[in-house]
C-alpha cells in the first residue's frame, strides 16, 4: 500500500471562545500539525527486541501506525472548549485502548458525527421480523475519534493527542 493513504488523514479542528473575547475581536488560533510513524521491533544492546517508532517508507497488513496531533495556540487569547477530531484512515482498524491525549475527554463515532465514550457507543440493526436490536459497536468499527480538551488552551500553550492503528 502507499504510504500516502495514511498520511492523508483529515484533522478538523473545532474550538469556541467565550462571547466576550468574540466582541472585542480576538480570537484563539489553534495551529495542527499531524504526524504518523510505523512500529518496528527492533532488538536492543542485549539482543532483546524492542519497539521503536520509526518514518513510514511502506506499510503492510498487521502493521501497527501512531498518528499523533500536535496542537498549539497562536492566538493572543485562550482557546476553550476546543476539539480535535481525526477520522481513522481508510483501510486500518483503531486499536482498542490507544486515543491518549492529556486533559482530554476521548470519544469515537461510527459516523463522523454523533461521538460518545466506546461503552455507550451502539448501532441498532433492523432484524427480519421488524424489531431492531441494539449492539455495542467495536474498536474495528470506529470512523472517527475526538478530544475533547478539558482545560482552555492558554496563548503559546500546546499540547498533542494520538491513536494508533492497524493496516487491514
Amino acid at each position: 500500500m502507499k504510504r500516502n493513504r495514511f498520511l492523508l488523514g483529515l484533522v478538523v479542528l473545532a474550538f469556541t471562545a467565550s462571547a466576550a473575547l468574540a466582541q472585542i475581536g480576538e480570537k484563539p488560533e489553534l495551529v495542527l500539525t499531524l504526524s504518523v510513524q510505523k512500529e518496528v521491533i527492533v532488538m536492543d544492546e542485549e539482543g532483546k527486541p524492542k519497539t521503536d517508532w520509526q518514518e513510514v517508507k511502506s506499510t503492510g497488513p498487521g502493521d501497527v501506525l501512531k498518528y499523533t496531533i500536535r496542537y498549539e495556540n497562536k492566538g493572543k487569547v485562550e482557546a476553550r472548549a476546543a476539539k480535535v477530531v481525526d477520522p481513522i484512515p481508510a483501510n486500518t482498524s483503531y486499536i482498542s485502548g490507544s486515543a491518549k491525549g492529556e486533559g482530554a475527554a476521548i470519544s469515537f463515532s461510527l459516523d463522523g458525527k454523533t461521538f460518545r465514550p466506546p461503552p455507550m457507543l451502539t448501532y441498532r440493526v433492523r432484524q427480519a421480523d421488524g424489531t431492531e436490536v441494539e449492539y455495542v459497536a467495536n474498536p474495528e468499527m470506529y470512523s472517527h475519534i475526538q478530544w475533547q480538551l478539558t482545560k482552555p488552551v492558554p496563548p503559546e500553550g500546546s499540547g498533542s493527542v494520538s491513536f494508533q492503528v492497524m493496516v487491514r
